[in-house]
């Protein structure tokens, strides 16, 4: 497929009163015009930084960003502001990503209003349809976010993004603040959203099982760094990096005959974004670092076919006990 986002060597640090914080530590990946690409890992492992950096509203400290064959840190004024509008984000939080002093019509009209699309009554015709498109009735046009439901506010969100007809759109876990049941309803409205409009998507979330279930490949991040990305059933299937695989561990079973069956947590101290620990920033909580893991930062090489694995010692159908 086409290639339609690269991000090139990214690196963004925030200057702190105790040092600098290492949100992300030089990143690169592409993805692809259609596909859905999964970035998962810890919380304060520079996800959601990430995410704002493809969409330029954090500037990086160095590195770049490409959108269709263009550099945004090139582009100014009207160049970026039009190149922007294929690009859009789905917040975490439907409660506080919509201005509850708003009705919902004008919350999804406001980036119509902001690029000046079509006239007044081409616009809200346009908003109609979009809340139709998400599953909130186009009646309730005139209504506030308090009106509604965590999951009929996420709709919304939702509408508000596509908008601008964008073709890629970052969801910052844009289903961790519901509940399960309409968790499966806003997945399911995203996928069927990507192949009515052919929309891109990169998906930030921690929960795994919901990656797997709408990703085609899978980014894991640790510390600031990509450790693994691969296919999304190669990484499930056979994990190389041993991060990954603690990660898949600790996914709950729904099975309950498997509840109770003995499992590896991660252990040992936690590194800071803070302070950083040279080398492979994962040896001080993996089993199996060694000389090489505390020196040498590893690099990100192909393992197999689209499998990408940065560790010293990937792991081959190594068990984790």
């Amino acid at each position: 497929m086409a290639e339609l986002l690269r991000a090139e060597r990214l690196v963004k640090e925030f200057p702190v009163k105790r040092g600098t914080v290492h949100a992300v530590s030089g990143v690169s990946f592409t993805i692809a015009k259609g596909e859905t690409l999964g970035l998962v890992g810890e919380s304060g492992c520079g996800k959601s930084t990430l995410g704002r950096l493809l969409l330029n509203l954090l500037e990086p400290t160095s590195g770049a960003v490409w959108f269709k064959g263009q550099d945004l840190s090139e582009l100014k004024g009207r160049e970026q502001r039009e190149l922007r509008r294929g690009m859009q984000m789905i917040f975490q939080d439907p409660y506080a990503s919509l201005d509850p002093r708003m009705s919902v019509g004008s919350l999804i009209m406001e980036p119509l209003n902001a690029h000046r699309v079509g006239n007044r009554r081409e616009r809200e015709e346009q908003v109609r349809g979009l809340m139709e498109q998400v599953g909130i009735r186009p009646e309730f046009f005139g209504r506030y976010p308090h009106q509604f439901s965590g999951g009929q506010r996420q709709r919304i969100g939702i509408a508000r993004a596509l908008a601008l007809n964008p073709e890629l759109v970052i969801c910052d876990e844009p289903v961790s603040a519901l509940d399960v049941s309409i968790q499966a309803q806003i997945l399911n409205l995203l996928a069927d959203l990507q192949k009515a409009r052919g929309l891109t998507y990169l998906f930030i979330s921690h929960d795994l099982n919901v990656v797997r279930y709408l990703s085609d490949r899978v980014m894991v991040m640790f510390l600031g760094q990509i450790c693994e990305l691969s296919p999304t059933e190669a990484l499930y299937e056979n994990p190389r990096h041993p991060y990954t695989k603690f990660l898949l561990e600790a996914v709950p079973q729904p099975d309950p005959t498997l509840r109770d069956a003995e499992r590896v947590l991660l252990t040992g101290e936690v590194a800071s974004p803070l302070n950083p620990p040279p080398g492979c920033r994962f040896h001080s909580r993996c089993p199996w670092a060694d000389a090489i893991c505390r020196e040498k930062q590893p690099d990100l090489v192909e393992m197999a076919p689209g499998h990408l694995c940065a560790c010293h010692h990937p792991m081959v159908d190594r068990e984790i006990f």
